[in-house]
C-alpha cells in the first residue's frame, strides 16, 4: 500500500511569551516531578489560539447554532454507500509501559455514582463525552453521543423519592475554560438512567444563563428546587459570570440568585433550605463562600477569618456527610505576598466561623487542579487532589500523599480533577474514586492500593495520528498528557515511551518499522524520539537534533512530516522551528533547507509529498498565516515561494495536494464566520473561498481521496464533512461518529481503502471508503433577478458508458420541476416562479449505476415593485399622457434606461 497524504497539524503561541516560542522545561520530557504549569498554560493557549477562539468572543453561540445546523444537514446526508459506518479504533485505553498505575486514558473531569445501585457509575471527561459503567468499572458505555458536545462539567444524580425513578443531571462544559472553550451547551438530564436525555435549559427570559455547567445541588425534600451553577455565560460576543441560578420547576424555568463565578454547590441535608455556594476565579470584590438558609432564594457572604472578594481566587467546599455543622474551604489565597498559596479552613458551625488549619494544602497546579471531599463517617478525615492526592485524618491539619509521584511506581496518573467518597450503605470510608489527567482508579483500602478502571474507556485527545504505509491497521498517536501511543490493530494501545503530551508522529514508508515521536521541547531544541522496531515500548531513544540551531521559536506542537525522495532509496523528513530543518539519514542530522519565514514566530505546521520526480512541501506560518511551498524540496538548496496572496486571512489549519493536480491545493482555515475551506487552481497564485455547507465553527484538517476525483474530506470542531465536487459544497459525512467529535487530523489510505482521523478527545476512527469514478465540474452558486433564467452547464468525467441526468428541487419556495426547460439533459435552463433561495441536485449515473450528486444553489432576488408601471410609461415626457414624474428617477423629464439603472441601483433588482 502506498502511502498518499501526510497532514500534521502543529500548534502556536502561548501567554506570557513571545509568540511562537516554547516555555522553559525545568527537566526531560516526560518528567513531571515539578509539575507542568509552562505546560498546561501552553496547552490550553495553543487550543484558543489554534481556533482563533480569542477573535471570536460569541463562538459558543455560533457552536450552538453549528450543532443545530450539523443535526438537520445529517438527515440529508446524500454520499454515505451500505454499510459505510466509521468505527472506533480505540485507543480504549494504553498500557502505561510497566508502570504501577496500569492503563490510562485521558482527563476526567466529573463522576458520580448511582445510590441505588452499587454497580452503577457516570465519568465526564473533558472532551471525551459521558460513560457509564453498569459493572462498577470494568467496561463503559457512551452516553451522549448525540447531543451535540462531548464536553463535561458536573454530574449529580438526584433521589427520586417515593415511587420515582432517580434522574441523572449533567452540566456540559469543562471548569476553567472560559469561551475559549466554547462547546459547553448547559444542563441535560435523564430519568432512566441515561437511555435519554432532555435539555433542562429552560427557555426564553427563565433560561439558564451558564454556559459550562459545573456546580449542582437539590433541595432534600423538595425534588422540584435544583440549583445550578457555573464560571461563564458567553453571549452576544460577550463572557459574562455565569452565576448560580435557581429552579422552583425541575428546570423547566430558572431565576438568577447570584451573579459571579460559582465553583461548587451542597445542600444541607439535616436542616432543608440550607445551602452554600463558593463563588470566584478572578478576584472579584462580590467573590467568596455565601449561605442561603430559604431554600437558595437569598444568600449572605460567610467573612470571619477566611478569603473573600479580591482575596481569594478559585476555591473548593465540602461538607462532612456525618455532620453537616462541619465545612472545610480548600481556597488559593490572595491576601499578601505572606499568605499568598492555597489554603484550607476548617468550620465546626455552619460556616459562621473559620479556623486556617493548613497553610500549604496545595501540591501545585491549583487553579488547573483543585479538589476536595470529606469521610462518609469521620469528620476528620478528608480528601484533597491536586497534582497528587492527599489524605488527612487530623481534620486537614496533617496532609499525607496517598499517589506517588512520577515514575514507574506511581499507582495513579497525576492531575488529579475528582476524589470521590464511596457514602452508599455497606461502604466503611476505605473506598474512594481519583479522577486524573490519566482516567479513573479506585481504592477499597484507603489508597494503600488501587484498581485501574480505564479499560474501555475511549476518551484519548490525539494532536496527531500516523498510519502505517503497509496495514492500516497499525496506528500511532500523539496524546495530551498521556505520551504517544500505537496500536498493531487492538482497541488497546501501548505507550510507547513517556514523554508527557505526545504530539506529531511518523512512519518510514521505505522502512516502516523506523518510526518517529515528538513530545515537548528541551534544552532550547525540539523532542524527536525514534525506534527501528516499529515502534515498540522501549525501543526509542531521543535524537540529538544535530545541524539545528538552539533557541530557534517553536511551536506548542513541533510540525513533522516526511516523503520519499527521488530513486525511492531515502526518506526525507522534514521539522518545522521558524525554518525548514530536513534530514535524509533518519534523523541523526539536520540541515536547514529554507530561509526564516518570521523572525520571531514558529511554522504551525509542514506538510510533504511526493509528486512524480519531485517532493513538494508547505508549511504554514503561526500567526502571520503566511503560506510557502516549495516544488523542489528534494534537492541540495530548495526554492521557496510565498503562496499567500489574496488569502484573506485567519488561522491556515491544514493544506494538501490535489493527487491528480499539484496546481490545486486545498485549505482549511481554523475560525468561524468566514470561509473555512479555500481553493487554489494555480499554484497558489490566488484563492477562492468555497466549502458551502461546512458548519460555522474551526476547520481543521483536509484530506483529499486518491482514488476518486473531486472528493475531499474536511476534519472540524464538528465532525467530518465530504465534497464531491473539489470542495465547492460539503455535508456530513459522520455516521457513527459523536456528533461535536474534535478532529484533529485525517489521513487516507488506498489499500485497504480507508480514511482515518485523530481527535482530541475521542481517540481514533476509520472507515471503509468506496468509489465512484464519476466526478463532476460545475459552478455551484447562481445569482438571478426575479424573472431572471440561467443555465446550468456542468462537465462530467470518469464513468463508463451513457449518462442519465435527473434535476429536481430539493429545497426552495418552489420544488416543482416544470421551472426546468429539461431535468434529463446537463444543461438546462432554470426559470424560478419566485423569488428565494433553492438548492438544485442533479443526479448523475453511468451504464453501470455509479452516480454522484451535483449541487447548484440559486439565489433568486425579489424584483422592483416599479418595474412594470416603468415600463408602461417607457419613453414618456414631461406633458405626455400618462406621464409618470415618480418614476423620472434621473430627472431629465423622460423615463428612458437611466431611470431604469437608478431603479436598479436602488433597489437592487429588477
Amino acid at each position: 500500500m502506498k502511502k498518499i497524504l501526510a497532514t500534521v497539524l502543529a500548534g502556536l503561541s502561548f501567554s506570557g511569551l513571545v509568540s511562537g516560542q516554547v516555555p522553559t522545561i525545568r527537566s526531560a520530557p516526560g518528567d513531571k516531578k515539578y509539575g507542568e504549569e509552562e505546560q498546561i498554560r501552553a496547552r490550553k493557549e495553543w487550543y484558543v489560539e489554534r481556533r482563533g477562539l480569542k477573535n471570536q468572543p460569541d463562538a459558543n453561540a455560533l457552536w450552538r447554532k453549528a450543532v443545530a445546523e450539523t443535526i438537520d444537514a445529517e438527515r440529508r446526508a446524500r454520499f454515505y454507500q451500505p454499510g459505510q459506518v466509521w468505527t472506533n479504533r480505540g485507543p480504549n485505553s494504553m498500557t502505561m509501559l510497566n508502570w504501577a498505575m496500569g492503563r490510562v486514558a485521558g482527563r476526567v473531569s466529573a463522576f458520580a455514582y448511582d445510590p441505588d445501585n452499587q454497580q452503577k457509575l457516570y465519568l465526564g471527561t473533558a472532551s471525551g463525552g459521558l460513560w457509564i459503567s453498569e459493572n462498577d468499572g470494568v467496561d463503559w458505555t457512551s452516553v451522549l453521543d448525540n447531543y451535540g458536545t462531548q464536553t463535561i462539567g458536573v454530574i449529580k444524580v438526584q433521589p427520586g423519592g417515593a415511587g420515582q425513578p432517580n434522574t441523572v443531571w449533567v452540566g456540559t462544559g469543562e471548569q476553567g475554560s472560559g469561551c475559549s472553550r466554547y462547546s459547553g451547551m448547559g444542563l441535560v438530564k435523564s430519568t432512566d438512567g441515561g437511555l435519554t436525555w432532555q435539555n433542562a435549559n429552560g427557555s426564553g427570559e427563565n433560561t439558564l444563563r451558564v454556559t459550562n455547567v459545573t456546580a449542582l445541588a437539590f433541595h432534600p425534600t423538595q425534588n422540584n428546587v435544583i440549583l445550578a451553577g457555573g464560571q461563564i455565560f458567553c453571549d452576544e460576543g460577550t463572557t459574562y459570570y455565569g452565576g448560580l441560578f435557581r429552579s422552583a420547576d425541575g428546570g423547566a424555568t430558572w431565576t438568577r440568585v447570584l451573579s459571579r463565578a460559582v465553583n461548587d454547590l451542597i445542600a444541607d441535608p439535616e436542616n432543608p433550605g440550607v445551602f452554600y455556594t463558593t463563588m470566584g476565579r478572578w478576584r472579584h470584590e462580590d467573590d467568596g463562600v455565601y449561605k442561603s438558609v430559604d431554600g437558595g432564594q437569598t444568600w449572605n457572604r460567610l467573612e470571619h477569618t477566611i478569603p473573600f472578594g479580591t482575596e481569594i481566587q478559585r476555591s473548593r467546599l465540602a461538607m462532612a456527610p456525618s455532620d453537616s455543622s462541619i465545612l472545610y474551604l480548600l481556597a488559593n489565597f490572595y491576601r499578601s505576598s505572606v499568605d499568598r498559596g492555597t489554603h484550607l479552613f476548617r468550620s465546626a458551625d455552619g460556616g459562621e466561623t473559620w479556623e486556617l488549619v493548613n497553610r500549604s494544602a496545595c501540591g501545585g497546579q491549583c487553579s488547573y487542579n483543585l479538589c476536595i471531599d470529606v469521610h462518609p463517617t469521620n469528620p476528620d478525615e478528608l480528601l484533597i487532589g491536586t497534582i497528587l492526592v492527599a489524605r488527612s485524618t487530623d481534620g486537614g491539619q496533617t496532609l499525607n500523599n496517598i499517589t506517588n509521584g512520577w515514575g514507574g511506581s506511581q499507582q495513579v496518573h497525576q492531575d488529579t480533577h475528582v476524589v470521590a467518597y464511596d457514602r452508599r450503605a455497606g461502604n466503611n470510608g476505605d473506598r474512594f474514586w481519583v479522577g486524573s489527567d490519566g482516567g479513573l482508579w479506585r481504592t477499597d483500602n484507603a489508597g494503600s492500593t488501587y484498581a485501574n478502571l480505564n479499560d474501555q474507556l475511549n476518551i484519548t485527545q490525539f494532536y496527531d495520528i500516523a498510519v502505517h504505509p503497509d496495514d492500516a491497521e497499525n496506528l500511532l498517536g500523539g496524546a495530551q498528557d498521556n505520551s504517544s501511543s500505537r496500536t498493531t490493530g487492538s482497541l488497546g494501545w501501548e505507550v510507547t515511551t513517556v514523554t508527557g503530551d505526545g504530539f506529531t508522529n511518523l512512519y518510514d514508508p521505505l522502512a516502516p518499522d523506523v518510526v518517529f515521536q515528538t513530545s515537548y521541547p528541551s534544552g532550547g531544541y525540539p523532542s524527536i524520539v525514534r525506534s527501528n522496531e516499529g515502534g515498540r515500548p522501549g525501543t526509542f531513544r531521543w535524537l540529538n537534533m544535530d545541524g539545528v540551531t538552539a533557541n530557534e521559536p517553536t511551536g506548542w506542537v513541533l510540525p513533522m512530516a516526511n516523503a520519499v525522495m527521488p530513486g525511492d532509496t531515502e526518506t526525507a523528513i522534514f521539522i518545522g522551528t521558524n525554518r525548514i530543518y530536513r534530514s535524509v539519514n533518519q534523523g541523526d542530522l539536520w540541515a536547514p533547507v529554507s530561509p526564516t519565514f518570521e523572525n520571531d514566530r514558529s511554522i504551525a505546521f509542514t506538510v510533504a509529498q511526493r509528486v512524480g520526480d519531485d517532493v513538494y512541501a508547505m508549511a504554514a506560518t503561526q500567526g502571520t498565516n503566511r503560506i510557502f511551498i516549495s516544488r523542489n524540496a528534494h534537492a541540495a538548496d530548495p526554492t521557496w515561494d510565498e503562496i499567500t496572496s489574496d488569502y484573506p486571512g485567519g488561522t491556515v489549519s491544514d493544506l494538501a495536494l490535489d493527487p491528480n493536480n499539484p496546481d490545486r491545493i486545498y485549505l482549511t482555515r481554523a475560525g468561524f464566520n468566514e470561509s473555512r475551506f479555500f481553493r487554489s487552481d494555480n499554484g497558489g497564485t490566488s484563492w477562492t473561498a468555497m466549502g458551502a455547507g461546512l458548519p460555522n465553527v474551526p476547520a481543521n484538517a483536509v484530506a483529499a481521496d486518491p482514488l476518486q476525483a473531486g472528493r475531499l474530506f474536511v476534519g472540524n470542531d464538528m465532525g467530518v464533512y465530504v465534497s464531491v465536487d473539489a470542495g465547492q459544497n460539503f455535508e456530513p459525512f459522520m455516521q457513527g461518529l459523536p456528533l461535536g467529535i474534535n478532529v484533529s487530523d485525517l489521513e487516507i489510505d488506498d489499500d485497504p481503502y480507508w480514511l482515518t482521523l485523530g481527535s482530541y478527545g475521542r481517540g481514533a476512527w476509520q472507515i471503509g471508503l468506496t468509489t465512484s469514478v464519476i466526478a463532476v465540474q460545475g459552478q455551484s452558486q447562481y445569482n438571478l433577478c426575479e424573472r431572471g433564467a440561467t443555465s446550468l452547464p456542468f462537465s462530467v468525467d470518469g464513468g463508463s458508458g451513457q449518462f442519465t441526468y435527473a434535476w429536481r428541487v430539493s429545497s426552495g419556495p418552489d420544488t416543482n420541476t416544470a421551472q426546468f426547460s429539461a431535468t434529463d439533459i446537463n444543461v438546462p435552463v432554470f426559470t424560478p416562479s419566485q423569488p428565494g433561495n433553492y438548492s438544485l441536485i442533479c443526479e448523475v449515473r453511468d451504464s453501470s449505476g455509479q452516480f454522484v450528486e451535483f449541487v447548484v444553489n440559486v439565489a433568486v432576488a425579489q424584483g422592483s415593485a416599479n418595474f412594470m408601471p416603468m415600463v408602461s410609461g417607457w419613453l414618456t415626457r414631461a406633458g405626455d399622457n400618462g406621464w409618470q414624474s415618480a418614476y423620472d428617477l434621473n430627472t431629465d423629464n423622460q423615463l428612458d434606461v437611466l431611470d431604469m439603472v437608478a431603479e436598479g441601483n436602488n433597489n437592487g433588482c429588477l
